[in-house]
């Protein structure tokens, strides 16, 4: 298997009519406000197979967190790793206006609003029929070659430590400079864990506006974390990574730089935003892992890899998370929880090039039915960052 060129396959996916690629084929039932998640729920556990989807999205949203809800559940509906969909609306305008909204996906999809059934078991009942259908119309036999090319990467860290900077960050960031080479995409997020990397930004961005532009966001990012008179920079490493041996924002934030290896980035993303081409991109979110996770996954990466220190169950529903971790004792502690092991580039067994092409193997693993750790447990939400309380 070539590490390099993306003319040779590295697995195979779900080609969709946008041209994405989904690497894997998920039917979903998918709860669009918080109103219908336990019924969703209950009917998505009736139909082996099916992913139930239940953010607990809200009503009442103004302005733009009210956009951002409603991009992000077309978001979901539309992202390359889903086959097919029931969408649950409590509301039959609602439900118009997602039908509206689906006609051009080329994917079955189903959307069904609570209020016009009568009674809940009634209600359950249809929905669990209308999953049992959409799993035989989901397409299961048309499948396309999967290149680095066609990948779009997540790329996270949580529970950082010494390791973290020293082997799994850092071997992520060795595979991102393959995928981008081969005309691949990465995302990397947390806006406040870039705090203290202005230099890196600006020597790796492709051009002074590019840097500005995530600059900017850094900006508003620390102007916010002081808006209650508290130093941002003074609170961060959080108490695990602190447990851990970290010392400051800054040693934390150069570890998780590495992820992004010796690429410059395209460009810089609204949360949620998609990448206009191929390239490494910083997205504009917080730091708390499931949600920059739910903001890379729905801007389209079909897959995230996650390095980590001390262990963290974050992950997203829509797209597996690769668990990638150098430290010992978090490896031995938590032996289910972890799907890459690369403690041998810190005791000399191995280097971050045989730590890429581990995880280019993996992935493509994944690509045709691997189940990862995060897979295997259902770890993992969908959040949005909403700016005020409904109304």
């Amino acid at each position: 298997m070539s590490t390099t060129s993306h003319d040779v396959p590295i697995g195979s996916g779900w080609r969709r009519t946008d041209g994405r690629i989904g690497l894997r084929n998920h039917v979903i039932a998918f709860s669009t406000v918080a109103l219908t998640d336990r019924i969703t729920s209950l009917a998505a556990e009736r139909v082996e197979g099916v992913l139930p989807i239940c953010p607990a999205f809200q009503r009442g949203l103004r302005g733009a967190d009210a956009e951002l809800q409603a991009n992000m559940i077309k978001a979901v509906i539309a992202h390359p790793n889903v086959g097919a969909a029931l969408i649950v609306t409590h509301d039959r305008a609602a439900a118009e206006s997602l039908q509206a909204d689906c006609l051009e996906l080329g994917k079955p999809i189903m959307v069904q609003p609570l209020i016009a059934g009568t009674g809940i078991q009634s209600v359950q009942d249809a929905m669990v029929a209308h999953l049992q259908r959409l799993k035989t119309e989901v397409t299961v036999d048309q499948k396309a070659a999967l290149h680095l090319s066609d990948l779009t990467v997540a790329l996270e860290c949580g529970g950082s430590d010494a390791t973290s900077a020293l082997a799994a960050n850092p071997a992520i960031g060795r595979f991102v400079d393959r995928l981008i080479a081969a005309g691949g995409t990465a995302i990397v997020s947390e806006t406040a864990e870039f705090l203290g990397g202005e230099g890196v930004i600006r020597a790796q961005s492709q051009s002074e506006a590019i840097a500005q532009d995530i600059l900017g966001y850094l900006r508003i990012e620390e102007q916010m974390m002081q808006s209650d008179g508290t130093d941002y920079r003074g609170v961060n490493p959080t108490p695990e990574n602190i447990e851990a041996g970290l010392s400051t924002l800054t040693e934390k934030t150069m570890g998780a730089v590495c992820k992004i290896g010796s690429s410059s980035f395209a460009g810089a993303l609204s949360f949620g935003e998609r990448p206009h081409a191929a390239g490494l991109y910083f997205m504009h979110t917080p730091f708390f892992s499931p949600t920059s996770l739910t903001g890379m996954v729905l801007s389209g990466a079909q897959i995230s890899l996650f390095a980590m220190g001390v262990y963290n169950p974050s992950g997203m529903p829509l797209a597996p998370t690769v668990k990638i971790c150098g430290n010992p004792k978090t490896l031995s502690d938590w032996p289910d929880g972890i799907d890459l092991d690369v403690s041998g580039i810190i005791d000399g067994g191995s280097d971050y090039n045989d730590a890429a092409n581990t995880i280019l193997n993996l992935i493509g693993e994944i690509a045709v039915g691997k189940v990862t750790r995060a897979e295997e447990w259902h770890e993992g939400q969908i959040i949005i960052p909403f700016s005020q309380l409904p109304l």
